[in-house]
């Protein structure tokens, strides 16, 4: 268990997937220069490791999941998410998660809200907890024209179920979770995309979502992954985020970062480095 404590909040990065990025897939437009630049990163067969990461947050006491990973259903060209080996490792029942954020409302961050049995019957996995999701983001994603399209299954069977439940609360903005979490806006990957902002007795972190998908757009903010629906708008906010964490030295925590994802961003020779803990 990989877990950092920011002021009066503790914070544990929980694996639900590695995975492996294949940048012509990814970052279509940068493809080739990525390779160029990077290819000490990657494998021997050009794939950059990533994670599929969520994040169990203890503050103000209760248990706060930040995004529920890919879930157990089969999904083409992802590994099976295993975020319930994680929470057990971390000795948490998903019975005793309070409260879940979806930071989006892509497939591998809402998977886990539900779960199907051996009959095909659908439950949400996490008996006692609330969801919050920004008002922006479901309205975008939650029409018609888009849970009638095939590559977006995983809305009607993990999001749709828990909303019917009233189990949702959708919120605009920043908002306060509670006294040591606040919603931040970070649109471009999504419209109504949020972070999670964590100030707590003097220390602070954010949980970035999908703002950044990889260390790599430390150089280059504006190398956006194919599945941002505002490139530029993404581009702009990654920079603000940068440069934030590096002027009050807040920990950084990416959930696709390679796991755990966590650590501080500071300016080495003029350069954005990552440095992690």
């Amino acid at each position: 268990m990989h877990t950092i404590t920011i002021g009066n909040v503790e914070i544990t990065a929980l694996l639900d997937a590695p995975v492996l990025m294949n940048p012509p897939m990814f970052m279509p437009k940068h493809a080739e220069q990525f390779i160029t630049e990077y290819r000490h990163l990657a494998d021997e067969r050009g794939l950059m490791p990533m994670s599929i990461t969520c994040f169990l947050l203890r503050s103000a006491g209760k248990n706060i999941l930040i995004d529920t990973g890919l879930g157990g259903r089969k999904r083409t060209g992802f590994p099976p998410g295993k975020l319930p080996d994680a929470l057990h490792a971390a000795g948490v029942d998903p019975s005793e998660i309070d409260l879940i954020v979806n930071t989006h409302l892509h497939v591998d961050h809402v998977g886990w809200n539900t779960v199907d049995d051996d009959k095909g019957n659908r439950h949400i996995f996490f008996p006692k907890a609330r969801w919050v999701i920004q008002q922006t983001e479901y309205d975008f994603w939650m029409k018609p024209a888009y849970l009638d399209e095939p590559g977006n299954a995983h809305l009607v069977e993990c999001v749709q179920p828990v909303m019917d439940a009233g189990r949702v609360d959708l919120v605009t903005g920043e908002q306060p979770l509670d006294e040591n979490l606040t919603f931040i806006p970070t649109p471009g990957h999504t419209p109504g995309h949020v972070a999670i902002g964590i100030y707590s007795n003097g220390a602070r972190a954010i949980v970035i979502g999908d703002a950044s998908h990889h260390p790599v757009q430390l150089d280059h903010p504006d190398w956006s992954p194919a599945f941002d629906t505002d490139p530029v708008l993404s581009a702009k906010t990654r920079e603000k985020l940068f440069e934030d964490a590096i002027a009050d030295g807040r920990t950084w925590i990416a959930g696709h970062w390679q796991h755990p994802g966590m650590g501080r961003i500071v300016r080495l020779d003029g350069k954005r480095v990552f440095q992690a803990l």
